[in-house]
């Protein structure tokens, strides 16, 4: 159809059916570009929704260009600030699962999905607080597929990771000129935020977690490197054997992530885990780490605030309690520690050698070997069934 006759014109864009007859009941978002005609599917056949989705388009354009605050729309930044800068984020399925979040509360909030980034006030930010922490729920489109999410409520802690990844996608939008100055977005008031997690686990539940395991030795083989060198467990989940290993020691900074006060350091290799290392399987961990952990947790009926980081935690408190010195604990983790007399990072690196850290090897392996032992027990008396549908069980055997 001409242009003029179309449905819903927006700037050089306009609905329109294919001239050529193929898709007859789809509508395209038509337009001109480099003197050619192109189509380009809304895959909508109600006229309605392909509105919107030409009003996405538009808006998905603008937000390339430079625009004031009044006039940038948010949600376009936030998905040109997946696409470009993605790649380059380790934690990438955290920030969407954020974006996800803001999306369902403007979708239920005065403002819409089509707030603008000087929309972003203190108010704004009090009522997602609000919203998150109390009992909410959401559906959102997102790449084709419908995400629910229903949720009692959520702790302090959460909404400040929300707060942070909208920061860091309206900074990058600042640095790329298509914004003017990033609004200030105000932090979860410290009186709402979690208290630091204290919680360690026992050999005997670290047993019941790795025989858990046992169906899946990709999860099993990153537990393993988790409880023997204390690493962070999304530089565990990066972790390559064949990059990374050698030898005596293995450097748990996985390649190409960026250099940050949080470095991921050179540590000992233990002899129970370089066994584990020459058969390391290699595969991906699990479709989704977050279901996987918290179907672990529930089965095995440990704390909800045991998360993957509490193993981190505990082999800390384990060389602690071993009376292996502050420094070699700080270099075995990667930062400095509280009890640390050492000032800097690099003081640490520069004092201790991870061959020479003979008290570190001792407890880990002691650690290793109770788990190890634990696990044996737990196997004795449980057995993991799976089901046609994927889903877990465990059955307590007879004695």
């Amino acid at each position: 159809m001409p242009r003029e006759t179309s449905p819903f014109i927006l700037g050089d864009y306009w609905l329109d059916k294919r001239r050529d007859g193929k898709s007859p009941d789809i509508w395209q978002i038509a337009g001109r570009e480099k003197g050619q005609l192109v189509y380009r599917s809304t895959k909508c056949r109600d006229v309605e929704k392909a509105k919107e989705a030409l009003r996405t388009f538009d808006s998905q354009g603008r937000a390339k260009q430079k625009q004031s605050n009044e006039d940038a729309e948010l949600v376009p930044q936030l998905f040109l600030y997946l696409k470009e800068h993605g790649p380059d984020i380790h934690r990438i399925d955290t920030v969407k699962s954020s974006f996800r979040a803001w999306l369902g509360f403007l979708m239920q909030d005065e403002l819409t999905t089509g707030a603008k980034v000087s929309d972003l006030s203190k108010g704004v930010v009090t009522r997602f607080r609000r919203w998150r922490m109390g009992p909410h729920e959401w559906s959102v489109p997102w790449n084709g597929k419908l995400y629910e999410h229903k949720s009692k409520g959520v702790s302090g802690e959460a909404v400040q990771r929300n707060i942070d990844d909208l920061r860091a996608a309206l900074r990058y939008a600042e640095e790329e000129s298509r914004i003017d100055k990033a609004p200030r977005i105000p932090s979860v008031e410290k009186t709402l935020r979690s208290k630091p997690r204290r919680l360690v686990l026992t050999p005997a539940q670290l047993g019941a977690i790795v025989a858990y395991a046992d169906h899946e030795p990709d999860v099993q083989a990153w537990l393993w490197l988790l409880i023997g060198t204390g690493v962070r467990p999304d530089a565990g989940l990066a972790f390559v054997p064949a990059n990374q290993w050698h030898g005596p020691v293995a450097n748990m900074h996985p390649t190409g992530w960026p250099e940050t006060n949080k470095r991921n350091p050179v540590v000992p290799v233990i002899e129970p885990l370089r066994k584990r290392l020459e058969e390391w399987p290699g595969g991906k961990v699990v479709k989704s780490r977050k279901i996987w952990w918290r179907t672990m947790r529930r089965l095995l009926e440990l704390p909800p605030k045991v998360i993957p980081k509490t193993i981190r935690h505990t082999v800390a408190s384990h060389l602690r309690n071993s009376g292996v010195p502050g420094e070699q604990i700080s270099a075995l983790l990667g930062h400095k520690d509280e009890d640390d007399t050492l000032e800097t990072t690099s003081e640490i690196y520069a004092h201790v050698d991870p061959v020479k850290m003979k008290a570190t090897i001792r407890a880990l392996t002691k650690l290793w070997d109770q788990v190890d032992k634990e696990a044996t027990k737990w196997r004795r008396v449980h057995f993991v069934s799976i089901t046609d549908d994927n889903n877990k069980s465990i059955e307590k055997l007879k004695p």
